[in-house]
């Protein structure tokens, strides 16, 4: 599980950094945080999270625009409003956000919101993969793209790189909507596509090659996810 937390001001970063690793040491759940003091950061290389504390009130992009820009490509992900003012917060509904919490947070209000964000997650795909001898259950949102090579393939994810002796076809026929071939060497997830450069897939600053026989389905394939969003 990933969570964010995106706000300028260093102390309520680090006060909400603090609350969120209580409640997840109280349920006994393992997450990774990461913290923004800046919006426009946060949105300009975005990768899938499964919560995000989001301040409206940021002097360089807005939390609400920012909301817009993530909702382009994460329709998943579970947004909390953070204000110090109650009223920005009403337009939530227009980036489907799940609740908002006024400033000054108190732990209290915090896990009250916590309990009903995981909730709300929706449930994971996990694929098991055996690399090197060992059985690994990895989440499909996590791995960026799947690298074949002869008889094996890598997947290349947030924990690293997992080599697996497995066909690209066999491994494509398990994945869900949000993958897609680009050649034959590479399975892009769309969730990480940056943009197209040329004729390239930039995806987490990677160029994976688009080839001509399989760019049609490819665009596709992208406009399909893009407009389910």
């Amino acid at each position: 599980m990933k969570i964010a937390i995106v706000d300028d001001e260093k102390k309520q970063r680090e006060q909400l950094n603090e609350y969120v690793l209580r409640y997840l040491r109280e349920i006994g759940q393992v997450a990774e945080c990461a913290l923004f003091s800046s919006s426009i950061d946060f949105v300009s290389d975005y990768t899938h999270y499964d919560i995000i504390l989001l301040d409206i009130e940021m002097p360089d992009l807005n939390g609400m625009d920012a909301a817009r820009k993530i909702r382009r490509t994460d329709t998943e992900a579970v947004i909390i409003f953070i204000t110090r003012m109650a009223q920005y917060a009403i337009c939530g509904y227009e980036v489907d956000a799940l609740d908002f919490m006024v400033k000054p947070v108190s732990y209290f209000n915090l896990s009250v919101k916590f309990e009903k964000a995981f909730r709300s997650i929706p449930r994971k795909k996990i694929c098991s993969v055996i690399s090197d001898g060992t059985t690994y259950l990895l989440d499909e949102r996590d791995i960026f793209y799947i690298e074949g090579s002869n008889q094996h393939v890598i997947y290349h994810t947030f924990r690293g790189n997992y080599k697996v002796y497995k066909t690209l076809k066999a491994v494509e026929s398990t994945l869900g909507k949000e993958f897609s071939r680009c050649n034959n060497s590479f399975i892009v997830n769309m969730r990480y596509l940056t943009c197209i450069n040329g004729t390239d897939a930039v995806v987490c600053g990677e160029r994976l090659p688009i080839s001509r026989g399989r760019k049609k389905l490819f665009m596709e394939d992208i406009n399909r996810y893009l407009g389910g969003l």
